[in-house]
C-alpha cells in the first residue's frame, strides 16, 4: 500500500493512485516523484495545492523523504503533481569568491543558504586559497567542486548528503540481490573508453595521476576552477579521472521493489548465468513504480586504487 502524505497530512484514504514513479539519483540530478491521482469528482483543485508545497510517500519501509512540489496539473478525471529533493531555490544563480576556505565549509554555506542539514562521509576536509563561483545555481557550481575532489552529493529529506565515492565503494553491501533467469536484466563493460591517466594544468602548476589501468588513453580536461599548487592540481587530476572512469562497467536491472534498497548505496549482485558479474555494486539511479511495485536499478562497478 502506498501512503501519502501531503503538508504533513496523512491523504491516503481521500486518494486514488493512477500512476506513481519515483526516481533517486545518487549524484548529477535530483530526486523526482511523478503522481497521478484519480479526480473523477475534480477535488483536488479545490483543496488548492501549489508550487513549494511538501509531499511524501512510503512504501512498505521505502521512503521518499520530504519533495518539493513544483508543478500541478488537472486534467480530464485526473491530476498531476510533480515534486523534487530540491527546493526552488536551487535554480538561483550565485557569485561568490572565497579565501582560505574549506571543502566542509563551502557545503555548509550551500545547505545552509537553501535551508538543508548538512551530513557527510568519508570526506577530507581540505583547504583552499581561493574558490570562485561565477554566477551558477549554487548545485551546480558545488557538483563540479565536487568532481575534483571525488565525491558527490545527493538531496534527501532536507538534508545535503555529501559522501567520497572511494570511501562509499569500499563500505559493505547493504543487501544481497539474486538476478534469476526470471529478471530481465543488462550488464555493459565499457573498458574501451576507459583513461589511463589524467594531467591538469592552470598557470604555472600542474599536476597528473595515473589509475594503472593499462589504458592508453589520457584526459587533459580544460579546467577553469583555480588552483594553487601542484600537490592540489594532481588531486584534482585524480577526482576528474575517476569521474571520467566510473561507468567502466555498468548493469541495469528489473526487478520488484527492494525497499532496502537506495541510490547512493552497495548492494551484492548473484546473477544466476553472469558469474562474472557478481559482487558489490554502487547503485546510482533507482527508479520505483509504487503503482506497479516494479523497480529499474542502474549500478556500476566500483574503481579500485582511486
Amino acid at each position: 500500500m502506498i501512503k501519502v502524505l501531503y503538508q504533513g497530512q496523512d491523504i491516503t484514504g481521500s486518494v486514488s493512485i493512477n500512476h506513481c514513479v519515483h526516481d533517486m539519483f545518487a549524484d548529477g540530478e535530483s530526486d523526482v516523484l511523478q503522481i497521478t491521482l484519480n479526480d473523477t469528482d475534480r477535488i483536488w483543485d479545490s483543496w488548492g495545492p501549489k508550487q513549494g508545497d511538501i509531499i511524501s510517500l512510503e512504501y512498505g519501509a521505502a521512503r521518499t523523504g520530504k519533495l518539493f512540489v513544483y508543478r500541478c496539473t488537472p486534467q480530464n478525471g485526473l491530476y498531476s503533481i510533480a515534486a523534487c529533493a530540491m527546493p526552488a531555490t536551487a535554480m538561483e544563480n550565485h557569485s561568490k569568491a572565497w579565501e582560505k576556505v574549506r571543502f566542509l565549509q563551502l557545503a555548509q554555506e550551500i545547505a545552509g543558504r537553501h535551508g538543508l542539514a548538512l551530513k557527510q562521509y568519508g570526506v577530507e576536509d581540505v583547504l583552499y586559497s581561493y574558490v570562485m563561483q561565477p554566477g551558477q545555481p549554487d548545485f551546480t557550481f558545488f557538483q563540479e567542486r565536487c568532481a575534483l575532489e571525488g565525491c558527490s552529493f545527493l538531496v534527501y529529506d532536507g538534508s545535503l548528503i555529501l559522501y567520497n565515492q572511494g570511501y562509499i565503494e569500499s563500505q559493505g553491501a547493504v543487501e544481497t540481490v539474486e538476478v534469476t533467469p526470471e529478471n530481465q536484466y543488462e550488464y555493459k563493460d565499457n573498458g574501451g573508453r576507459l583513461y589511463g591517466s589524467c594531467t591538469v594544468t592552470a598557470g604555472r602548476y600542474s599536476g597528473s595521476f595515473t589509475a594503472g589501468n593499462g589504458a592508453a588513453r589520457a584526459l587533459e580536461p580544460a579546467l577553469t576552477a583555480y588552483i594553487g599548487s601542484n600537490a592540489e592540481a594532481a588531486r584534482f587530476a585524480k577526482g576528474l579521472l575517476r569521474q571520467a572512469n566510473r561507468g567502466a562497467q555498468t548493469g541495469i536491472l528489473h526487478t520488484k521493489i527492494l525497499p532496502g534498497l537506495a541510490a547512493g548505496s552497495m548492494a551484492n549482485f548473484q546473477t544466476h548465468g553472469a558469474k562474472s558479474w557478481d559482487g558489490a555494486s554502487f547503485i546510482y539511479h533507482i527508479r520505483n513504480n509504487y503503482a506497479t511495485g516494479k523497480s529499474k536499478i542502474f549500478f556500476r562497478k566500483p574503481l579500485e586504487g582511486y
